[in-house]
């Protein structure tokens, strides 16, 4: 659900196929089917010259598509997702993390929905024009409300990973349908404040959204915490106590941060797997949890 691979190929001019990074075509080798979601990440000190950051994230990848589509295609439609595994093809949707791109206007959410855009990371850390990160605190502004209420029509799910409680909140009242939290974890377990709150947890598997985990280290294990597998089993088990079952999915946020050195890439999530089928997890539950809660999401939303 969530990988900042698009700015990690820009800035280091590799390739999708061969790149050192936490994910690349060579490293999902190791899996059998694979849909990511792309962020088009937008750093907070890009203010000022963020949607021009946005147009070159989303040529850049869009010409790594073009270079590697024998074997990933963009995925705008469910028979785009569907007729990709069919081929045995890896899926691609693209999402924009940090709603600074806007550069507060409203009308980009045509053109974000027209390059194929299916969820927008409200903020990042800090302020923007839609309002307040999680470390900032509080609540959506008038054009972040204006953009909540927008996003439908476009086809558009807004993301609250990164998010103010206050503006999550906000985001609840004024949207109806599912809401994502594509990279965040369980609060209750390691009290960070990118993590979920039991009552935001609760309200997304209400609206049959979606969360996906992120293995970032520091959001995973508390500081006293040992760094291991057994931090990702903590909060796969709090979220399912929460009747998070068929909601819950990974966004590892690979590329984008310090996964466990246990999941150091994409080559990884079998072992990762393979390791929570030993702790007794039910099989058909991480079948739902590694795959098929998030594709299902996506034929529904697409």
């Amino acid at each position: 659900m969530h990988c900042d691979t698009a700015l990690q190929l820009l800035e280091s001019g590799q390739s999708l196929r061969t790149s050192t990074g936490h994910v690349s075509l060579e490293k999902a080798a190791s899996l059998h089917r694979w849909g990511q979601v792309f962020a088009l990440f937008i750093h907070d000190d890009k203010q000022g010259s963020a949607y021009s950051q946005y147009c070159l994230e989303r040529d850049s990848f869009q010409r790594q598509l073009l270079a590697c589509s024998k074997k990933i295609v963009q995925c705008r439609t469910a028979q785009d997702l569907k007729n990709a595994f069919a081929k045995n093809q890896y899926a691609a949707i693209l999402s924009v993390e940090n709603g600074s791109a806007l550069e507060g206007r409203l009308d980009r959410l045509a053109e974000f929905a027209n390059d194929g855009v299916k969820l927008l990371t409200l903020t990042w850390f800090g302020e923007n024009e839609l309002g307040y990160g999680s470390v900032e605190g509080g609540p959506l502004k008038p054009f972040g409300k204006q953009v909540i209420t927008s996003l439908s029509q476009y086809g558009i799910v807004p993301d609250i990973s990164h998010l103010s409680d206050e503006g999550v909140s906000d985001v609840f009242t004024l949207y109806e349908g599912p809401v994502v939290a594509s990279h965040s974890n369980a609060r209750k377990v390691t009290g960070h404040c990118r993590n979920l709150t039991d009552r935001q947890t609760q309200e997304i598997v209400r609206r049959g959204g979606l969360i996906g985990l992120n293995l970032y280290v520091d959001f995973l294990c508390g500081k006293s915490e040992e760094e291991s597998l057994d931090c990702v089993y903590r909060h796969m088990n709090h979220f399912l106590e929460l009747g998070a079952g068929k909601v819950l999915s990974f966004g590892t946020d690979f590329d984008g941060s310090t996964p466990l050195k246990n999941v150091a890439d994409l080559s990884r999530i079998p072992a990762l797997y393979n390791y929570l089928l030993q702790k007794g997890m039910n099989e058909s539950l991480l079948q739902d949890v590694f795959f098929e809660n998030a594709y299902q999401f996506w034929l529904r939303v697409l």
